[in-house]
């Protein structure tokens, strides 16, 4: 199994495809395109299909599962991913007497420029021989190529229920009054670490308690601040300014 004997097709952002070797095929192309197939939708199907906006990319994106809709949520948090795509591309290869044939789940490329695939299945499927062997193809072709390989079976539920809190700030931008709310969220915590409370209790008088917590919320998602985000968000929870990219997760 090599990289030119593995046909490799994606749909450029115009929707014309385009058919390469796996070799030559490249992440930073693919990831701006459109997806390669749309999940079917259809009356009691036993995954739930949809759309995410995601931040990261400014655009909506399908996914066929609410597992992959995780995997969605935390690609979008993390700040080492500048792009990313889902169903983003087709592949046909032989794997000995087998001709495999795989759309993969996630593309992510990352800031560094290294690029991770995602395939994203169901615990209970792992240990199914044909579903493992399909795994074990790809992630052989991730390594030749030298891209991460990674197989989400889910997240930490706190987690990604911590993230769904903090999507409010996902659009800054639609808070007129952002910046100067976020330079007194930092300002604040300048001196050090503080907790959800002691937050709330520097807001202004004359701001809306929404609005801050709007602005908080954006600090966290665009790496200004960082929360323990490990433990569901009380008034407890603690807040610090972020020293690098790097979210408390």
């Amino acid at each position: 199994m090599g990289g030119h004997d593995v046909t490799l097709r994606y749909c450029t952002v115009a929707g014309d495809e385009v058919e390469t070797t796996w070799e030559q095929a490249r992440a930073d192309l693919i990831v701006d395109g459109l997806p390669f197939r749309i999940p079917p939708s259809y009356a009691r199907q036993r995954s739930y299909p949809g759309l995410f906006w995601a931040s990261t990319n400014r655009r909506s994106l399908v996914y066929e599962s609410l597992l992959e809709l995780d995997r969605l949520w935390l690609a979008d948090f993390d700040p080492k991913v500048a792009h990313f795509a889902t169903q983003p591309f087709w592949i046909s290869g032989s794997d000995g007497a087998i001709l495999r044939k795989h759309v993969p789940d996630l593309l992510l490329v990352h800031s560094d420029q290294t690029v991770t695939l995602v395939d994203v299945k169901p615990r209970s499927l792992l240990d199914d021989p044909k579903v493992e062997a399909q795994l074990s193809w790809t992630r052989e072709l991730c390594r030749r190529k030298g891209w991460n390989y990674e197989v989400f079976s889910g997240g930490d539920p706190t987690i990604l229920r911590n993230l769904k809190v903090l999507a409010i700030g996902r659009r800054p931008e639609r808070l007129p009054e952002f910046q100067d709310l976020s330079d007194l969220v930092t300002a604040g915590l300048g001196a050090g670490q503080l907790t959800l409370d002691e937050i709330h209790a520097l807001k202004p008088g004359s701001c809306d308690p929404n609005a801050w917590q709007v602005a908080l919320a954006a600090c966290v998602w665009t790496s200004l601040v960082v929360a323990e985000l490990r433990q569901p968000i009380n008034g407890q929870t603690l807040f610090r300014l972020a020293t690098g990219a790097h979210h408390g997760i």
